[in-house]
């Protein structure tokens, strides 16, 4: 029984995190393709006459918080993507993959509810001393109790049905509330003559994740501390050149090295009206450094948004991560966003690894870094009132909304 209650926990854990998976995948989609609000896709698919696609469905399909038809699944890639039969192809089999996993953790729960009813059902030996005949009585009795139990479910499939009407009415206020809200939000910061922001949390908070969408959706550059090497290493600049020395010697990069690629990169015309910082600063020594060099030309971090993750969450996220060898951009997750084919990249078809990075080992050591150096950071900014502080757990989409929504509310 055990062995059994496990499995059915199992499959409904693989559901959950495929469904989430697919959520995530549609929210990079619809912000790839410029985040339109969900009203202007559902009228552009009535227009299209194929599948009605209504702001509730998907706004629950790309929060997860359930699984949509096919047919509404491809509709919706369409209305996003405008792309070929070889993507429509693809999502198809990712929507397969969900559907079985979903099918599974139903059957579960039925085998369960099977074997639950038959365990609870009591021996009813015959009365009258074995004679096998039943008292008039006792029928009586049991169609009694039939017909009650007959009416006790249609009141309750009654009042089933009337809940979820009322539910699914208040679900879409709700939904069409939160989309009007934050799409408003999103306007309004994008009204600000600039806003540069530092992202800051421990090591698989979700920073890497995050900045691309909060790039979008702000039109602000992300300057992230790994690219600004790869650019100087692979441009040949006279920094790329030091910080490669150091790189192969195992060395930290001298923050004199780090510090003058950003200043370099800082006079570029497109961050002229704010950036994200992501991987810089680290230490108190960097964020000091990082506010000498804005305050030259008169600016200053607006901003630190500091994600709160658990260890353990931290290293489930990144133990499971792999990176694909041909394109390091593709990632994978073992538990959240497992590929097809084990080993394989879904998108090019290239081997997946683990980094060393990523490892249980280096893990552990980043969040020793980050408990002894980093949270030095956290609090300068707390000390000069320029941190918010959000949750970094929850889907890609729930996440990115957390956050547009608490800078809001900060800048005011």
């Amino acid at each position: 029984m055990a062995d059994q209650t496990d499995d059915q926990h199992q499959a409904v854990d693989a559901y959950a995190r495929e469904l989430t998976a697919f959520a995530d995948a549609l929210h990079v989609l619809h912000v790839d393709c410029g985040s339109p609000s969900y009203r202007e896709i559902a009228t552009a698919a009535r227009a299209a006459g194929r599948v009605s696609l209504s702001s509730s469905a998907i706004s629950e399909a790309i929060s997860g918080k359930r699984l949509p038809s096919l047919d509404f699944t491809l509709e919706l890639v369409r209305q996003l993507a405008k792309t070929d039969q070889g993507v429509l192809d693809q999502w198809r089999e990712r929507w397969k993959r969900v559907k079985i996993h979903q099918r599974q953790s139903g059957a579960h729960r039925k085998r369960s509810g099977t074997r639950s009813k038959i365990e609870e059902a009591p021996d009813q030996p015959l009365p009258g001393g074995g004679q096998g005949v039943l008292p008039a009585a006792h029928l009586e009795a049991e169609r009694i109790v039939k017909n009650a139990q007959a009416q006790a479910e249609s009141i309750i499939e009654k009042a089933r049905i009337q809940a979820d009407e009322m539910t699914a009415s208040a679900t879409q206020m709700l939904l069409d509330a939160t989309e009007r809200g934050t799409i408003h939000v999103v306007a309004q910061l994008k009204l600000r003559e600039h806003c540069r922001i530092a992202l800051v949390g421990p090591p698989g908070s979700g920073k890497g994740t995050q900045s691309p969408f909060l790039s979008k959706l702000l039109e602000v550059p992300v300057l992230h501390l790994g690219e600004l090497f790869r650019d100087n290493i692979r441009g040949g600049t006279r920094l790329g050149h030091k910080a490669r020395r150091h790189m192969e010697r195992g060395e930290l990069v001298p923050d004199e090295v780090t510090l003058g690629m950003l200043e370099v990169r800082l006079q570029d015309r497109d961050t002229q009206h704010g950036f994200i910082l992501d991987g810089i600063p680290r230490t108190l020594g960097q964020a000091e450094a990082v506010d000498n060099l804005l305050a030259r030309t008169s600016e200053k971090i607006d901003a630190a948004l500091n994600f709160e993750v658990g260890r353990d969450e931290s290293f489930r996220r990144l133990v499971g991560r792999r990176i694909c060898k041909k394109d390091s951009s593709h990632v994978a997750h073992i538990m959240y966003a497992a590929p097809q084919k084990d080993g394989i990249c879904d998108i090019c078809g290239g081997p997946l690894y683990l980094r060393e990075d990523d490892s249980r080992n280096v893990i552990a050591s980043r969040w020793d870094a980050w408990n002894v150096q980093s949270e030095l950071v956290v609090k300068k900014y707390g000390s000069e009132r320029r941190l918010v502080t959000i949750s970094g757990t929850g889907t890609v989409s729930s996440v990115t909304e957390r956050a547009i929504s608490a800078l809001n509310a900060y800048f005011g």
